[in-house]
């Protein structure tokens, strides 16, 4: 005769009432929970060094740019190129006008790195054949960017427009297009600007008013460093 089938625990045990559900965690807490040791090792530190009074970068003291009021003034002349207000060959009327220019770009230029001391000017050789204009601004710069395009792949030797370093000086420079292998023409190459920058002074050349020098990036590069001199 077979055994008789006993029933198992669960069958003849008293029913267990479903635990009841964790307390919901707010949002705020949960975010704490994830974060990482680092995570609160730096909130702390941040919170202790604005509490000491230490200036960070998100301190509302903080200058935009490492911008300063230090003193800053436009050179009469930079290399063999004189301030265009000087210039004999300049008529009266058109030296009020580059005067009035200038002031109101000096104005923006300065709004636009926080309110640092800045500086622009036009600028032109004996015969007004070639001119540039210069900024100047007591604060850094990012380095100048340019969209990267893979010439080659599109047939060409270089791309339209690329960012090109001269020692401690960018440019921006115009390429006229040319075939991969093809020779390149004179003066295929055109600055548009190029400038120089560090912790607290951004000095740029902004080409486009005719003569050889804007067809030279590297004299371009060159006149830059001059004027960096000439204001440092």
């Amino acid at each position: 005769m077979a055994d008789p089938i006993v029933p198992d625990d669960a069958a003849t045990s008293t029913p267990v009432p479903p635990a009841s559900p964790a307390p919901a965690v707010p949002p705020t807490s949960r975010r704490s929970l994830s974060r990482s040791p680092l995570a609160v090792g730096v909130a702390g530190l941040v919170v202790g060094a604005l509490v000491a009074g230490v200036p960070l970068l998100l301190s509302q003291n903080t200058k935009a740019f490492g911008a300063t009021g230090d003193a800053l003034n436009a050179p009469g002349a930079i290399g063999g190129f004189s301030s265009m207000a000087r210039n004999s060959k300049v008529d009266a009327a058109t030296v009020k006008r580059i005067q009035s220019q200038d002031a109101v770009s000096t104005k923006n230029l300065s709004a636009a790195y926080g309110g640092a001391a800045a500086v622009v000017g036009e600028y032109s050789n004996a015969d007004i054949s070639t001119e540039f204009e210069l900024e100047a601004v007591r604060a850094q710069s990012p380095k100048p960017f340019f969209p990267y395009v893979d010439a080659h792949a599109i047939g060409m030797d270089k791309p339209s427009q690329e960012i090109v370093t001269f020692g401690r000086v960018a440019c921006l420079v115009a390429n006229i297009p040319v075939g991969v292998g093809q020779q390149e023409q004179p003066q295929s190459a055109t600055a548009i600007t190029c400038e120089r920058t560090s912790a607290h002074l951004t000095v740029r050349l902004r080409f486009g008013g005719g003569g050889d020098l804007m067809h030279s990036p590297q004299q371009a590069a060159a006149l830059v460093d001059t004027a960096w001199s000439a204001i440092s």
